[in-house]
Protein backbone atom coordinates (compact mmCIF):
# COMPACT_ATOMS: atom_id res chain seq x y z
CA UNK A 1 0.00 0.00 0.00
CA UNK A 2 2.78 2.41 0.94
CA UNK A 3 4.65 1.59 -2.28
CA UNK A 4 1.55 2.33 -4.39
CA UNK A 5 1.08 5.68 -2.61
CA UNK A 6 4.69 6.65 -3.24
CA UNK A 7 4.34 5.72 -6.94
CA UNK A 8 1.14 7.78 -7.21
CA UNK A 9 2.81 10.81 -5.61
CA UNK A 10 5.82 10.55 -7.93
CA UNK A 11 3.52 10.25 -10.96
CA UNK A 12 1.45 13.24 -9.81
CA UNK A 13 4.59 15.33 -9.22
CA UNK A 14 5.96 14.53 -12.69
CA UNK A 15 2.61 15.52 -14.26
CA UNK A 16 2.59 18.83 -12.38
CA UNK A 17 6.16 19.56 -13.45
CA UNK A 18 5.37 18.77 -17.09
CA UNK A 19 2.29 21.03 -16.99
CA UNK A 20 4.31 23.84 -15.35
CA UNK A 21 7.00 23.55 -18.01
CA UNK A 22 4.33 23.60 -20.71
CA UNK A 23 2.78 26.76 -19.23
CA UNK A 24 6.20 28.45 -18.98
CA UNK A 25 7.08 27.39 -22.53
CA UNK A 26 3.74 28.73 -23.80
CA UNK A 27 4.26 32.03 -21.93
CA UNK A 28 7.75 32.36 -23.40
CA UNK A 29 6.34 31.65 -26.86
CA UNK A 30 3.69 34.39 -26.46
CA UNK A 31 6.35 36.87 -25.28
CA UNK A 32 8.45 35.97 -28.32
CA UNK A 33 5.46 36.56 -30.62
CA UNK A 34 4.81 39.93 -28.98
CA UNK A 35 8.50 40.83 -29.50
CA UNK A 36 8.19 39.82 -33.17
CA UNK A 37 5.04 41.90 -33.63
CA UNK A 38 6.70 44.92 -32.04
CA UNK A 39 9.79 44.59 -34.26
CA UNK A 40 7.63 44.20 -37.38
CA UNK A 41 5.52 47.23 -36.42
CA UNK A 42 8.19 49.64 -37.70
CA UNK A 43 9.27 47.68 -40.78
CA UNK A 44 6.57 45.23 -41.96
CA UNK A 45 3.22 46.48 -40.67
CA UNK A 46 1.13 43.78 -42.35
CA UNK A 47 3.11 40.97 -40.70
CA UNK A 48 2.77 42.75 -37.35
CA UNK A 49 -1.03 43.01 -37.73
CA UNK A 50 -1.29 39.32 -38.66
CA UNK A 51 0.69 38.33 -35.53
CA UNK A 52 -1.48 40.55 -33.31
CA UNK A 53 -4.71 39.10 -34.75
CA UNK A 54 -3.41 35.61 -34.03
CA UNK A 55 -2.60 36.50 -30.41
CA UNK A 56 -5.96 38.24 -29.96
CA UNK A 57 -7.74 34.98 -30.80
CA UNK A 58 -6.06 33.33 -27.79
CA UNK A 59 -6.45 36.27 -25.39
CA UNK A 60 -8.05 34.15 -22.65
CA UNK A 61 -4.82 32.13 -22.31
CA UNK A 62 -2.57 35.17 -21.82
CA UNK A 63 -1.35 36.67 -18.56
CA UNK A 64 -2.41 40.21 -17.57
CA UNK A 65 1.01 41.62 -18.48
CA UNK A 66 0.80 39.98 -21.90
CA UNK A 67 -2.75 41.28 -22.41
CA UNK A 68 -1.74 44.84 -21.56
CA UNK A 69 1.20 44.62 -23.95
CA UNK A 70 -1.01 43.09 -26.66
CA UNK A 71 -3.57 45.89 -26.49
CA UNK A 72 -0.78 48.47 -26.38
CA UNK A 73 0.56 47.08 -29.69
CA UNK A 74 -2.99 46.98 -31.11
CA UNK A 75 -3.19 50.71 -30.33
CA UNK A 76 0.03 51.21 -32.32
CA UNK A 77 -1.62 49.41 -35.25
CA UNK A 78 -4.54 51.87 -35.08
CA UNK A 79 -2.10 54.78 -34.87
CA UNK A 80 -0.44 53.64 -38.11
CA UNK A 81 -3.90 53.57 -39.73
CA UNK A 82 -4.73 57.04 -38.28
CA UNK A 83 -7.61 55.51 -36.27
CA UNK A 84 -6.95 57.63 -33.19
CA UNK A 85 -10.19 57.00 -31.29
CA UNK A 86 -9.76 53.23 -31.69
CA UNK A 87 -6.16 53.58 -30.53
CA UNK A 88 -7.35 55.38 -27.38
CA UNK A 89 -9.88 52.62 -26.64
CA UNK A 90 -7.15 49.98 -27.01
CA UNK A 91 -4.89 51.91 -24.62
CA UNK A 92 -7.67 52.14 -22.01
CA UNK A 93 -8.11 48.38 -22.34
CA UNK A 94 -4.35 47.91 -21.84
CA UNK A 95 -4.49 50.03 -18.68
CA UNK A 96 -7.27 47.85 -17.23
CA UNK A 97 -4.80 44.95 -16.75
CA UNK A 98 -2.59 46.89 -14.25
CA UNK A 99 0.61 46.80 -16.35
CA UNK A 100 4.11 47.15 -14.81
CA UNK A 101 5.95 50.48 -14.83
CA UNK A 102 7.74 50.06 -18.18
CA UNK A 103 4.54 49.13 -20.06
CA UNK A 104 2.52 51.73 -18.13
CA UNK A 105 4.80 54.57 -19.21
CA UNK A 106 4.74 53.42 -22.83
CA UNK A 107 0.93 53.36 -22.75
CA UNK A 108 0.83 56.93 -21.45
CA UNK A 109 3.31 58.03 -24.12
CA UNK A 110 1.13 56.47 -26.82
CA UNK A 111 -1.74 58.47 -25.32
CA UNK A 112 0.34 61.56 -26.12
CA UNK A 113 0.58 60.32 -29.72
CA UNK A 114 -3.22 59.92 -29.80
CA UNK A 115 -3.58 63.55 -28.67
CA UNK A 116 -1.22 64.59 -31.46
CA UNK A 117 -3.30 62.64 -33.98
CA UNK A 118 -6.45 64.35 -32.74
CA UNK A 119 -4.59 67.71 -33.02
CA UNK A 120 -5.07 68.40 -29.32
CA UNK A 121 -1.48 69.64 -28.96
CA UNK A 122 -1.98 71.42 -25.65
CA UNK A 123 -3.21 68.14 -24.13
CA UNK A 124 -0.24 66.36 -25.70
CA UNK A 125 2.29 68.72 -24.08
CA UNK A 126 0.46 68.53 -20.74
CA UNK A 127 0.65 64.72 -20.89
CA UNK A 128 4.36 64.98 -21.71
CA UNK A 129 4.97 67.07 -18.56
CA UNK A 130 3.12 64.42 -16.51
CA UNK A 131 5.19 61.64 -18.06
CA UNK A 132 8.45 63.43 -17.38
CA UNK A 133 7.50 63.78 -13.71
CA UNK A 134 6.68 60.05 -13.59
CA UNK A 135 9.96 59.05 -15.28
CA UNK A 136 12.10 61.14 -12.93
CA UNK A 137 10.73 59.11 -10.00
CA UNK A 138 11.83 55.76 -11.42
CA UNK A 139 14.63 54.03 -9.56
CA UNK A 140 15.53 51.66 -12.40
CA UNK A 141 17.79 53.56 -14.83
CA UNK A 142 17.25 51.05 -17.66
CA UNK A 143 13.47 51.71 -17.62
CA UNK A 144 14.12 55.44 -17.32
CA UNK A 145 16.50 55.51 -20.32
CA UNK A 146 14.24 53.36 -22.54
CA UNK A 147 11.32 55.63 -21.66
CA UNK A 148 13.33 58.76 -22.45
CA UNK A 149 14.04 57.29 -25.90
CA UNK A 150 10.33 56.72 -26.54
CA UNK A 151 9.64 60.23 -25.27
CA UNK A 152 12.15 61.58 -27.80
CA UNK A 153 10.09 60.19 -30.67
CA UNK A 154 7.06 62.11 -29.39
CA UNK A 155 9.09 65.33 -29.12
CA UNK A 156 10.22 64.75 -32.72
CA UNK A 157 6.57 64.52 -33.86
CA UNK A 158 5.79 67.73 -31.99
CA UNK A 159 8.87 69.45 -33.49
CA UNK A 160 10.08 70.39 -29.97
CA UNK A 161 13.72 70.11 -31.01
CA UNK A 162 15.26 71.96 -28.05
CA UNK A 163 13.55 69.56 -25.63
CA UNK A 164 14.61 66.67 -27.86
CA UNK A 165 18.24 67.79 -27.61
CA UNK A 166 18.03 68.11 -23.82
CA UNK A 167 16.37 64.73 -23.21
CA UNK A 168 18.68 62.83 -25.61
CA UNK A 169 21.73 64.26 -23.79
CA UNK A 170 20.20 63.17 -20.47
CA UNK A 171 19.57 59.64 -21.79
CA UNK A 172 23.17 59.36 -23.05
CA UNK A 173 24.57 60.56 -19.71
CA UNK A 174 22.49 58.01 -17.80
CA UNK A 175 23.26 55.08 -20.09
CA UNK A 176 26.99 55.70 -20.70
CA UNK A 177 27.10 52.86 -23.25
CA UNK A 178 25.92 50.18 -20.81
CA UNK A 179 22.91 49.16 -22.93
CA UNK A 180 23.87 49.19 -26.66
CA UNK A 181 20.26 49.33 -27.91
CA UNK A 182 19.40 52.34 -25.73
CA UNK A 183 22.74 53.92 -26.66
CA UNK A 184 21.93 53.57 -30.38
CA UNK A 185 18.50 55.16 -30.08
CA UNK A 186 19.79 58.01 -27.91
CA UNK A 187 22.69 58.69 -30.31
CA UNK A 188 20.29 58.74 -33.27
CA UNK A 189 17.85 61.16 -31.63
CA UNK A 190 20.72 63.39 -30.50
CA UNK A 191 21.97 63.51 -34.11
CA UNK A 192 18.49 64.27 -35.46
CA UNK A 193 17.98 67.08 -32.92
CA UNK A 194 21.22 68.72 -34.09
CA UNK A 195 20.11 68.34 -37.72
CA UNK A 196 16.70 69.92 -37.05
CA UNK A 197 18.39 72.80 -35.21
CA UNK A 198 20.56 73.38 -38.31
CA UNK A 199 23.84 72.47 -36.58
CA UNK A 200 24.87 70.67 -39.76
CA UNK A 201 28.59 70.10 -39.21
CA UNK A 202 28.00 68.60 -35.76
CA UNK A 203 25.03 66.57 -37.05
CA UNK A 204 27.13 65.01 -39.83
CA UNK A 205 29.80 63.90 -37.35
CA UNK A 206 27.19 62.53 -34.92
CA UNK A 207 25.42 60.56 -37.67
CA UNK A 208 28.75 59.01 -38.72
CA UNK A 209 29.52 57.96 -35.13
CA UNK A 210 26.00 56.55 -34.73
CA UNK A 211 26.22 54.59 -37.98
CA UNK A 212 29.53 52.98 -37.03
CA UNK A 213 28.55 52.18 -33.42
CA UNK A 214 25.12 50.74 -34.24
CA UNK A 215 26.39 48.64 -37.14
CA UNK A 216 29.06 47.13 -34.85
CA UNK A 217 26.47 46.48 -32.10
CA UNK A 218 24.06 44.68 -34.48
CA UNK A 219 21.38 47.35 -35.01
CA UNK A 220 21.40 47.73 -38.82
CA UNK A 221 18.13 49.71 -39.05
CA UNK A 222 19.48 52.54 -36.87
CA UNK A 223 22.69 52.46 -38.91
CA UNK A 224 20.62 52.95 -42.09
CA UNK A 225 18.75 55.85 -40.47
CA UNK A 226 22.13 57.42 -39.74
CA UNK A 227 23.14 57.08 -43.41
CA UNK A 228 19.92 58.88 -44.36
CA UNK A 229 20.78 61.58 -41.79
CA UNK A 230 24.18 62.09 -43.41
CA UNK A 231 22.46 62.30 -46.80
CA UNK A 232 20.10 65.05 -45.57
CA UNK A 233 23.06 67.00 -44.17
CA UNK A 234 24.80 66.75 -47.57
CA UNK A 235 21.57 67.91 -49.27
CA UNK A 236 21.23 70.89 -46.90
CA UNK A 237 24.86 71.80 -47.63
CA UNK A 238 24.09 71.65 -51.41
CA UNK A 239 26.57 68.77 -51.89
CA UNK A 240 24.09 67.03 -54.18
CA UNK A 241 26.44 64.44 -55.65
CA UNK A 242 27.36 63.14 -52.19
CA UNK A 243 23.70 63.35 -51.14
CA UNK A 244 22.71 61.17 -54.13
CA UNK A 245 25.21 58.45 -53.18
CA UNK A 246 24.10 58.37 -49.54
CA UNK A 247 20.36 58.47 -50.36
CA UNK A 248 20.72 55.54 -52.79
CA UNK A 249 22.70 53.54 -50.20
CA UNK A 250 20.02 54.15 -47.56
CA UNK A 251 17.22 53.37 -50.04
CA UNK A 252 18.70 49.98 -50.89
CA UNK A 253 18.92 49.04 -47.20
CA UNK A 254 15.44 50.38 -46.34
CA UNK A 255 13.95 48.22 -49.10
CA UNK A 256 15.26 45.15 -47.26
CA UNK A 257 13.25 46.22 -44.20
CA UNK A 258 10.19 47.22 -46.33
CA UNK A 259 10.16 50.51 -44.37
CA UNK A 260 7.68 52.40 -46.56
CA UNK A 261 7.62 55.70 -44.64
CA UNK A 262 11.40 56.08 -44.87
CA UNK A 263 11.45 54.89 -48.50
CA UNK A 264 8.90 57.56 -49.44
CA UNK A 265 10.96 60.28 -47.78
CA UNK A 266 14.12 59.22 -49.60
CA UNK A 267 12.22 59.16 -52.91
CA UNK A 268 11.13 62.77 -52.26
CA UNK A 269 14.68 63.89 -51.51
CA UNK A 270 15.99 62.11 -54.62
CA UNK A 271 13.41 63.98 -56.70
CA UNK A 272 14.88 67.32 -55.54
CA UNK A 273 18.48 66.07 -55.60
CA UNK A 274 18.28 64.95 -59.24
CA UNK A 275 16.72 68.28 -60.21
CA UNK A 276 19.71 70.16 -58.75
CA UNK A 277 22.03 67.70 -60.53
CA UNK A 278 20.26 68.55 -63.82
CA UNK A 279 18.99 64.97 -64.31
CA UNK A 280 15.35 65.85 -64.85
CA UNK A 281 14.12 62.45 -66.02
CA UNK A 282 15.31 60.77 -62.82
CA UNK A 283 13.95 63.65 -60.74
CA UNK A 284 10.52 63.16 -62.32
CA UNK A 285 10.71 59.37 -61.86
CA UNK A 286 11.18 59.56 -58.09
CA UNK A 287 8.82 62.51 -57.65
CA UNK A 288 6.02 60.68 -59.50
CA UNK A 289 6.43 57.71 -57.16
CA UNK A 290 5.67 59.91 -54.15
CA UNK A 291 2.93 61.88 -55.89
CA UNK A 292 0.94 58.66 -56.27
CA UNK A 293 0.64 58.37 -52.47
CA UNK A 294 -2.67 59.40 -50.86
CA UNK A 295 -2.87 62.77 -49.08
CA UNK A 296 -2.44 61.75 -45.43
CA UNK A 297 -0.80 63.52 -42.44
CA UNK A 298 2.43 61.52 -42.73
CA UNK A 299 2.66 62.22 -46.48
CA UNK A 300 2.20 66.01 -46.50
CA UNK A 301 5.87 66.98 -46.32
CA UNK A 302 7.11 64.47 -48.91
CA UNK A 303 4.29 65.37 -51.33
CA UNK A 304 5.07 69.09 -50.91
CA UNK A 305 8.73 68.41 -51.66
CA UNK A 306 8.06 66.41 -54.84
CA UNK A 307 5.47 68.89 -56.15
CA UNK A 308 8.13 71.59 -55.80
CA UNK A 309 10.56 69.33 -57.68
CA UNK A 310 8.01 68.64 -60.45
CA UNK A 311 7.26 72.38 -60.72
CA UNK A 312 10.97 73.18 -61.09
CA UNK A 313 11.44 70.43 -63.70
CA UNK A 314 8.38 71.58 -65.69
CA UNK A 315 9.63 75.17 -65.58
CA UNK A 316 13.04 74.13 -66.92
CA UNK A 317 11.29 72.24 -69.75
CA UNK A 318 9.15 75.25 -70.65
CA UNK A 319 5.89 73.65 -69.45
CA UNK A 320 4.74 76.68 -67.46
CA UNK A 321 1.11 75.60 -67.05
CA UNK A 322 2.22 72.36 -65.42
CA UNK A 323 4.81 74.20 -63.36
CA UNK A 324 2.12 76.51 -62.03
CA UNK A 325 -0.25 73.61 -61.23
CA UNK A 326 2.45 71.74 -59.30
CA UNK A 327 3.40 74.92 -57.43
CA UNK A 328 -0.22 75.55 -56.43
CA UNK A 329 -0.38 72.05 -54.91
CA UNK A 330 2.97 72.59 -53.16
CA UNK A 331 1.77 75.94 -51.76
CA UNK A 332 -1.46 74.38 -50.47
CA UNK A 333 0.51 71.62 -48.73
CA UNK A 334 2.97 74.20 -47.35
CA UNK A 335 0.09 76.18 -45.87
CA UNK A 336 -1.32 73.07 -44.25
CA UNK A 337 2.08 72.12 -42.81
CA UNK A 338 2.70 75.70 -41.64
CA UNK A 339 -0.67 75.88 -39.90
CA UNK A 340 0.10 72.59 -38.11
CA UNK A 341 3.49 73.94 -37.03
CA UNK A 342 1.96 77.16 -35.66
CA UNK A 343 -0.66 75.22 -33.70
CA UNK A 344 2.09 73.03 -32.22
CA UNK A 345 4.26 76.04 -31.37
CA UNK A 346 1.40 77.86 -29.65
CA UNK A 347 0.40 74.73 -27.73
CA UNK A 348 4.03 74.21 -26.66
CA UNK A 349 4.35 77.82 -25.45
CA UNK A 350 1.07 77.66 -23.53
CA UNK A 351 1.91 74.27 -21.98
CA UNK A 352 5.31 75.57 -20.87
CA UNK A 353 3.67 78.70 -19.48
CA UNK A 354 1.05 76.63 -17.61
CA UNK A 355 3.86 74.51 -16.15
CA UNK A 356 5.69 77.63 -14.93
CA UNK A 357 2.44 79.03 -13.52
CA UNK A 358 1.75 75.77 -11.71
CA UNK A 359 5.20 75.81 -10.12
CA UNK A 360 4.71 79.40 -9.05
CA UNK A 361 1.33 78.56 -7.60
CA UNK A 362 2.87 75.70 -5.61
CA UNK A 363 5.62 77.99 -4.38
CA UNK A 364 3.03 80.57 -3.33
CA UNK A 365 1.08 77.94 -1.42
CA UNK A 366 4.26 76.85 0.35
CA UNK A 367 5.03 80.46 1.22
CA UNK A 368 1.50 80.89 2.54
CA UNK A 369 1.86 77.76 4.64
CA UNK A 370 5.17 78.92 6.08
CA UNK A 371 3.65 82.31 6.76
CA UNK A 372 0.77 80.78 8.73
CA UNK A 373 3.19 78.69 10.78
CA UNK A 374 5.22 81.79 11.57
CA UNK A 375 2.04 83.59 12.56
CA UNK A 376 1.05 80.82 14.94
CA UNK A 377 4.51 80.67 16.47
CA UNK A 378 4.67 84.41 16.95
CA UNK A 379 1.21 84.52 18.46
CA UNK A 380 2.06 81.76 20.95
CA UNK A 381 5.37 83.35 21.94
CA UNK A 382 4.42 86.94 22.28
CA UNK A 383 1.21 88.76 21.40
CA UNK A 384 3.10 92.02 21.25
CA UNK A 385 4.81 90.87 18.04
CA UNK A 386 1.53 91.28 16.11
CA UNK A 387 2.72 94.60 14.66
CA UNK A 388 5.84 92.93 13.30
CA UNK A 389 3.75 90.12 11.87
CA UNK A 390 1.39 92.58 10.18
CA UNK A 391 4.33 94.29 8.59
CA UNK A 392 5.64 90.92 7.37
CA UNK A 393 2.20 90.01 6.03
CA UNK A 394 1.98 93.25 4.07
CA UNK A 395 5.46 92.64 2.66
CA UNK A 396 4.60 89.11 1.56
CA UNK A 397 1.30 90.33 0.08
CA UNK A 398 3.18 92.95 -1.90
CA UNK A 399 5.61 90.24 -3.01
CA UNK A 400 2.75 87.98 -4.14
CA UNK A 401 1.17 90.92 -5.95
CA UNK A 402 4.43 91.57 -7.78
CA UNK A 403 4.65 87.86 -8.62
CA UNK A 404 1.13 87.94 -10.09
CA UNK A 405 1.97 91.08 -12.09
CA UNK A 406 5.12 89.36 -13.39
CA UNK A 407 3.08 86.29 -14.40
CA UNK A 408 0.55 88.51 -16.18
CA UNK A 409 3.31 90.32 -18.07
CA UNK A 410 4.91 87.01 -19.01
CA UNK A 411 1.59 85.67 -20.29
CA UNK A 412 1.24 88.81 -22.46
CA UNK A 413 4.77 88.26 -23.72
CA UNK A 414 3.99 84.66 -24.69
CA UNK A 415 0.82 85.80 -26.45
CA UNK A 416 2.82 88.41 -28.36
CA UNK A 417 5.41 85.78 -29.32
CA UNK A 418 2.63 83.56 -30.65
CA UNK A 419 1.54 86.43 -32.95
CA UNK A 420 4.99 87.36 -34.27
CA UNK A 421 7.42 85.70 -36.63
CA UNK A 422 10.42 84.54 -34.60
CA UNK A 423 13.08 85.76 -37.03
CA UNK A 424 11.80 89.08 -38.37
CA UNK A 425 9.49 90.22 -35.55
CA UNK A 426 6.61 91.11 -37.90
CA UNK A 427 3.19 89.42 -37.83
CA UNK A 428 3.16 85.72 -38.65
CA UNK A 429 0.82 84.43 -41.35
CA UNK A 430 -2.09 83.45 -39.14
CA UNK A 431 -2.16 86.69 -37.11
CA UNK A 432 -1.57 88.92 -40.14
CA UNK A 433 -4.42 87.35 -42.10
CA UNK A 434 -6.79 87.50 -39.13
CA UNK A 435 -6.11 91.23 -38.62
CA UNK A 436 -6.34 91.88 -42.35
CA UNK A 437 -9.65 89.99 -42.57
CA UNK A 438 -11.15 92.38 -39.98
CA UNK A 439 -9.87 95.44 -41.88
CA UNK A 440 -11.12 93.98 -45.18
CA UNK A 441 -14.65 93.46 -43.84
CA UNK A 442 -14.73 97.03 -42.53
CA UNK A 443 -13.52 98.35 -45.90
CA UNK A 444 -16.16 96.35 -47.82
CA UNK A 445 -18.87 97.59 -45.44
CA UNK A 446 -18.15 101.26 -46.26
CA UNK A 447 -17.09 100.61 -49.91
CA UNK A 448 -13.48 101.68 -49.36
CA UNK A 449 -10.62 100.25 -51.47
CA UNK A 450 -8.45 97.46 -50.07
CA UNK A 451 -5.31 96.09 -51.74
CA UNK A 452 -2.96 93.18 -51.17
CA UNK A 453 0.75 93.21 -52.07
CA UNK A 454 2.57 89.85 -52.14
CA UNK A 455 6.37 89.86 -52.39
CA UNK A 456 8.87 87.06 -52.89
CA UNK A 457 12.65 87.47 -52.69
CA UNK A 458 14.16 86.31 -55.99
CA UNK A 459 16.44 83.26 -55.96
CA UNK A 460 16.64 83.36 -52.17
CA UNK A 461 17.72 79.72 -52.03
CA UNK A 462 20.90 80.69 -53.92
CA UNK A 463 21.79 83.10 -51.09
CA UNK A 464 21.43 80.29 -48.52
CA UNK A 465 23.32 77.82 -50.71
CA UNK A 466 26.23 80.17 -51.56
CA UNK A 467 26.67 82.13 -48.34
CA UNK A 468 24.94 80.05 -45.64
CA UNK A 469 21.71 80.28 -43.66
CA UNK A 470 23.09 83.03 -41.39
CA UNK A 471 23.38 85.33 -44.42
CA UNK A 472 19.90 84.26 -45.50
CA UNK A 473 18.56 85.25 -42.09
CA UNK A 474 20.40 88.60 -42.31
CA UNK A 475 18.76 89.20 -45.71
CA UNK A 476 15.25 88.51 -44.41
CA UNK A 477 15.74 90.79 -41.39
CA UNK A 478 17.29 93.57 -43.51
CA UNK A 479 14.46 93.47 -46.06
CA UNK A 480 11.92 93.53 -43.23
CA UNK A 481 13.64 96.55 -41.64
CA UNK A 482 13.61 98.49 -44.94
CA UNK A 483 9.91 97.81 -45.59
CA UNK A 484 8.88 98.62 -42.00
CA UNK A 485 10.30 102.10 -42.50
CA UNK A 486 8.10 102.60 -45.57
CA UNK A 487 4.64 101.26 -44.65
CA UNK A 488 1.76 103.32 -43.23
CA UNK A 489 0.53 102.94 -39.66
CA UNK A 490 -2.58 101.00 -40.71
CA UNK A 491 -0.80 98.67 -43.16
CA UNK A 492 -0.45 95.08 -41.95
CA UNK A 493 3.04 93.71 -42.71
CA UNK A 494 3.16 89.90 -42.57
CA UNK A 495 5.66 87.12 -43.21
CA UNK A 496 3.71 84.49 -45.14
CA UNK A 497 6.46 81.87 -44.87
CA UNK A 498 10.04 81.40 -46.07
CA UNK A 499 11.02 84.38 -48.23
CA UNK A 500 7.43 85.43 -49.02
CA UNK A 501 5.87 88.55 -47.45
CA UNK A 502 2.53 90.33 -47.69
CA UNK A 503 1.35 93.87 -47.01
CA UNK A 504 -2.40 94.22 -46.51
CA UNK A 505 -3.29 97.82 -47.40
CA UNK A 506 -6.64 99.28 -46.25
CA UNK A 507 -7.88 102.40 -48.14
CA UNK A 508 -5.38 101.87 -50.99
CA UNK A 509 -6.56 101.37 -54.57
CA UNK A 510 -4.64 99.36 -57.16
CA UNK A 511 -2.72 102.31 -58.62
CA UNK A 512 -1.49 103.47 -55.20
CA UNK A 513 -0.61 99.92 -54.13
CA UNK A 514 1.33 99.29 -57.38
CA UNK A 515 3.22 102.59 -57.00
CA UNK A 516 4.13 101.69 -53.43
CA UNK A 517 5.23 98.21 -54.54
CA UNK A 518 7.56 99.81 -57.13
CA UNK A 519 9.11 101.99 -54.40
CA UNK A 520 9.65 98.89 -52.24
CA UNK A 521 11.25 97.06 -55.16
CA UNK A 522 13.68 99.95 -55.78
CA UNK A 523 14.60 100.27 -52.07
CA UNK A 524 15.33 96.55 -51.78
CA UNK A 525 17.52 96.65 -54.91
CA UNK A 526 19.53 99.38 -53.21
CA UNK A 527 20.31 97.42 -50.04
CA UNK A 528 24.05 97.36 -49.33
CA UNK A 529 24.77 93.69 -48.61
CA UNK A 530 28.45 94.14 -47.70
CA UNK A 531 27.45 94.47 -44.05
CA UNK A 532 26.42 90.79 -44.19
CA UNK A 533 30.03 89.89 -44.94
CA UNK A 534 29.27 89.09 -48.60
CA UNK A 535 28.63 91.09 -51.76
CA UNK A 536 25.41 90.18 -53.62
CA UNK A 537 22.22 91.79 -54.94
CA UNK A 538 18.75 91.41 -53.44
CA UNK A 539 15.74 91.69 -55.74
CA UNK A 540 12.06 91.11 -55.19
CA UNK A 541 9.06 90.20 -57.36
CA UNK A 542 5.69 91.70 -56.45
CA UNK A 543 2.05 90.85 -57.20
CA UNK A 544 -0.78 93.30 -56.49
CA UNK A 545 -4.54 92.80 -56.33
CA UNK A 546 -7.42 95.02 -55.21
CA UNK A 547 -10.79 94.06 -53.76
CA UNK A 548 -13.91 94.07 -55.91
CA UNK A 549 -17.45 94.43 -54.62
CA UNK A 550 -18.02 90.69 -55.25
CA UNK A 551 -15.25 89.60 -52.85
CA UNK A 552 -16.67 88.06 -49.68
CA UNK A 553 -13.37 87.33 -47.94
CA UNK A 554 -9.64 88.01 -48.17
CA UNK A 555 -8.84 84.66 -49.84
CA UNK A 556 -9.69 85.70 -53.46
CA UNK A 557 -7.49 88.80 -53.14
CA UNK A 558 -4.55 86.74 -51.89
CA UNK A 559 -5.08 84.19 -54.67
CA UNK A 560 -5.16 86.92 -57.36
CA UNK A 561 -2.06 88.59 -55.90
CA UNK A 562 -0.35 85.18 -55.88
CA UNK A 563 -1.19 84.70 -59.60
CA UNK A 564 0.23 88.16 -60.34
CA UNK A 565 3.36 87.31 -58.32
CA UNK A 566 3.79 84.05 -60.26
CA UNK A 567 3.55 85.97 -63.54
CA UNK A 568 6.14 88.47 -62.27
CA UNK A 569 8.50 85.57 -61.56
CA UNK A 570 7.96 84.17 -65.05
CA UNK A 571 8.51 87.62 -66.61
CA UNK A 572 12.11 87.73 -65.42
CA UNK A 573 11.69 88.59 -61.73
CA UNK A 574 12.53 91.96 -60.08
CA UNK A 575 9.29 93.57 -61.25
CA UNK A 576 5.78 94.53 -60.12
CA UNK A 577 2.65 93.14 -61.77
CA UNK A 578 -1.00 93.82 -60.95
CA UNK A 579 -3.48 91.00 -61.35
CA UNK A 580 -5.34 92.80 -64.16
CA UNK A 581 -2.13 93.35 -66.13
CA UNK A 582 -0.84 89.83 -65.48
CA UNK A 583 -4.03 88.21 -66.74
CA UNK A 584 -4.43 90.54 -69.74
Amino acid sequence: MGTLLIRFCIKWLVTVLLLSNAVIANANEVDAELDTAENFMHTDTQSAIATLDSLLSQESELSNNQKSRLYMLISVKHLYLAEYNKADIALERALSFNPPDDILTRIYLYKVTVSIGLKDYKQAFTQLETNLARIHNYQDNSIKIATYNRLLNVYLELEAYDEMLRISQLALELNQGKNPKNQCYSMLYYSVANLRLKQLEQASSLFSDTEQYCAEQGFPLIAVMSVKGRAIVAYEEADYKRAETLFLTALEDYQKFKFEVEINEIHSYLGMTYFYLGRFQQAKFFADKVNQLPIAPNNLLVKKRVNEALSLVAGKQGQYDKAYQYQVVANALSLQILNEQKVKENAYQMARFDSVEKNRENNSLMQDHELLMQQKDLFMKDKSSSIMFSTLLVGVSVGLLLLLISAWLQRNQFMKQAQRDGLTGIYNRRTGQELAEVEFIEAQTVSEPFSVLLMDLDLFKNINDQFGHATGDWTLKKVTSVIEGMIRANDIFTRMGGEEFAIFMPKQDQAAAAAFAELVRIEICGINTRYSGHDFTITVSCGVSTASKDDLSLDPLIQRADLALYSAKNNGRNCVLCYDDAMA
